[in-house]
């Protein structure tokens, strides 16, 4: 028996996970699951390679047709016409004005009309919606990685709030709450070089190093938070990507300095493709 098969795409600003998933019935489909690197400041075509080898290893797992493809894709981006916007986001300058959903249904033989793009911080809140059984909430989710994604769901549907572009201190707030926010800061202050936090992490003799660094962090988080997450008096925040992995360096301290409930995200993606999913079978 047939049944609608969805490839969904995460796409990140250092990677590609995509997989398929059975419509009905959200079971994924053995050895579809794939996990892959992107240099999102590389050449528009090697991004496009890394991006094929991702999706081709996907649908090579699968004999069936494809029915349906879903992107979760960081912003600036024109989510209804499938057009990239990014520009001086340190990330995908190359594919700049890019027909993102032409090059994919011509490439992968889908039609344009069954190509749909999320916001990269909707898609992960909804994805954790639907991990906490949240319908019915109003939640702020917040991305920590190579920018600051923010959306808010209203208990019924989830909208850009586009904090990481707005006033922050000296300029925005992606100049502080990001990777390169605190790996800048970290170059001020200290000799060590990193190149992202996961190497702060899990380098030796660095004890000096974190606690600057997550002290300048759960500063900054605070202080955001309080500024433009407070007057939306939501019944939770949701705290997720590459940053919020090493949440037990700094998450107690900035849980402390407030009364909204903050929770680590799931930290499985395939809820966020689950999220869209279900957010596709509603529109």
């Amino acid at each position: 028996m047939k049944t609608d098969l969805i490839l969904c795409i995460d796409i990140g600003g250092t990677h590609i996970t995509t997989a398929v998933i059975e419509r009905g019935t959200l079971i994924l489909i053995e050895g579809s699951l794939i996990h892959k690197y992107v240099d999102s400041q590389a050449s528009r075509d090697h991004i496009l390679w890394q991006w094929n080898e991702a999706i081709e290893m996907s649908m090579d797992s699968i004999e069936q047709k494809i029915t349906t493809m879903l992107v979760s894709i960081p912003g600036p981006f024109d989510y209804k016409k499938g057009i990239c916007l990014m520009d001086g986001m340190h990330k995908y300058q190359s594919l700049m004005h890019m027909d993102v959903r032409h090059y994919l249904s011509t490439n992968f033989h889908i039609p344009k009309d069954d190509i749909f793009f999320f916001n990269d911080a909707h898609a992960f809140l909804l994805g954790e919606v639907y991990y906490h059984k949240w319908v019915g909430n109003r939640v702020v989710g917040l991305t920590l990685g190579t920018g600051l994604g923010s959306a808010w769901y209203d208990g019924m549907v989830p909208k850009d709030l586009n904090y990481g572009s707005a006033s922050f201190r000296d300029g925005i707030t992606e100049d502080y709450i990001s990777t390169r926010g605190i790996i800048d800061f970290l170059a001020t202050r200290t000799d060590l070089k990193f190149n992202n936090v996961k190497e702060l992490v899990e380098a030796r003799g660095a004890d000096d190093s974190r606690k600057i660094a997550f002290s300048f962090l759960t500063t900054a988080l605070v202080e955001f938070i309080c500024l433009y997450i407070k007057p939306l008096n939501p019944d939770a925040i949701v705290i997720g990507g590459s940053i919020a992995k090493a949440h037990a360096f700094f998450m107690e301290d900035v849980r402390r300095a407030d009364t909204i409930p903050i929770v680590i995200a799931s930290m499985d993606e395939m809820n966020l493709f689950y999220g869209m999913i279900t957010a596709l079978d509603i529109k």
